[in-house]
């Protein structure tokens, strides 16, 4: 009878710990900010020329002009 008694009392016990554990719900506001326009960037292309001989391979190129506009 005393196992039964102290069985059941530990049984509530746990019980009403697992039950009484409970998180307080968060609200959490979330600002959405639109972002500044992106820089406009213009890459200008020059000729790439590659030649392959008997020695290997040599590749000549222009210098690249960039140039970043805002708007």
């Amino acid at each position: 009878m005393k196992k039964i008694i102290g069985f059941l009392s530990l049984a509530t016990v746990v019980m009403m710990m697992s039950c009484s554990n409970r998180e307080a719900e968060v609200k959490k506001e979330v600002i959405v900010v639109p972002a500044a326009p992106a820089p406009v960037i213009v890459v200008e292309k020059k000729p790439t020329t590659v030649v392959l001989d008997k020695n290997g391979v040599k590749v000549e190129s222009k210098k690249v002009d960039v140039t970043v506009k805002k708007e």
